[in-house]
């Protein structure tokens, strides 16, 4: 026997492999598995802004509401509008689209 004869096993095995990948996805996405954001779910509602505090100078801030609520959640910091709808809240995000991390314990010890 040469060795022309014989299968390529590798060859094969790894093109098996990214025929079953290629349909494990296509068939995710045909039983809706694989979710899609649409263009208002990624939209940006709102910017926000962070005031440093320092003792050298003076923080103006308004004194009217600015009907948000923000709060911590699996250690990263939600904000949600401030009414009786308590299902609708959104990551608080950098410029970068990193969520912005928060620590309950370290919040209440100060």
């Amino acid at each position: 026997m040469s060795s022309t004869n014989k299968p390529d096993h590798v060859k094969w095995i790894s093109l098996g492999f990214l025929a079953g990948l290629v349909a494990a996805v296509i068939t995710l996405e045909y039983y809706g598995y694989i979710k899609h954001s649409t263009p208002e779910q990624a939209a940006v509602v709102e910017e926000f802004k962070l005031l440093s505090l320092s003792t050298e100078s003076d923080v103006k801030v308004s004194p009217k509401n600015s009907g948000k609520i923000a709060f911590c959640a699996d250690g990263y910091l939600l904000v949600r509008p401030d009414n009786d709808k308590k299902d609708v809240a959104g990551v608080l995000v950098d410029g970068k689209n990193r969520a912005i991390r928060c620590d309950v314990e370290d919040i209440i010890s100060h």
